[in-house]
């Protein structure tokens, strides 16, 4: 079995007393791109969000055999665990170039900075010329472009996605779904939220479906079609379907 880079066990998140997600067993390999799917309302990005350590959780959680169960969200980044949230990615007030500089040293910075920062650029050369300018003046697509660099910066070994193509046009979701591709082919290891099945089938081996709070279905994206991530959105059992 290859190394565990990223794993939960038993995992529960909460927003107040309440847990959003349930009982979640997550295994994702170094090297892999993961995907989780599911309906609107389903505790997408409330998992995400407390595997990085920003709500609270209960059950395990290990960070490249590492147990990180009580560890902050900071010392979890420390430990090379980066999340890119869907909003409030990058600080509208500062510069590109300090966005950047500021996501490497509050990271793991397992690399030179100079070495890192020149990765993010050649992923996304749009920034290239807009170093100096502040991060709000950006397009919505720079704008994405430069929350994935940001989670580079952070020299992570597991960066979380939560929905980064969300809003983009047809274009950029096909570049950013591109940009993933080439940064798993460098190495970095990918758990990926998304609504858009298409950039899930362009990126991930493997995927899990999240429904209720529950993981319904995982397995290889290959045994699974539209039509059955459909019913697994709409709680159907897909389960010894031929």
């Amino acid at each position: 079995m290859a190394e565990s880079a990223l794993e939960l066990t038993g995992f529960s998140a909460y927003h107040g007393a309440m847990p959003a997600v349930r009982d979640v067993d997550l295994r994702v390999e170094r090297g892999a791109v993961v995907g989780i799917l599911g309906p609107n309302g389903a505790g997408k990005s409330t998992l995400l969000a407390a595997t990085a350590g920003f709500l609270r959780s209960t059950g395990g959680i290990s960070i490249g055999g590492v147990d990180a169960t009580r560890l902050s969200s900071h010392r979890r980044r420390r430990e090379g665990l980066a999340m890119v949230p869907q909003q409030q990615a990058v600080v509208a007030e500062l510069s590109v170039g300090e966005n950047l500089r500021l996501s490497w040293l509050t990271g793991k910075r397992g690399q030179r900075f100079e070495e890192v920062r020149d990765l993010a650029l050649a992923t996304f050369p749009a920034l290239v010329t807009r170093l100096d300018e502040p991060a709000g003046n950006l397009s919505g697509g720079q704008r994405q472009m430069l929350a994935v660099s940001r989670g580079l910066m952070a020299t992570c070994d597991v960066l979380l996605l939560d929905e980064p193509t969300a809003g983009l046009s047809p274009k950029l979701i096909g570049e950013l779904a591109a940009a993933i591709r080439s940064l798993n082919e460098a190495g970095l290891t990918v758990l990926l939220v998304e609504q858009n099945v298409s950039v899930v089938e362009r990126t991930c081996a493997h995927v899990h479906v999240l429904n209720g709070g529950r993981i319904v279905w995982n397995g290889p994206l290959s045994e699974v079609d539209r039509e059955r991530i459909g019913d697994l959105y709409a709680g159907i059992d897909i389960h010894g379907v031929a």
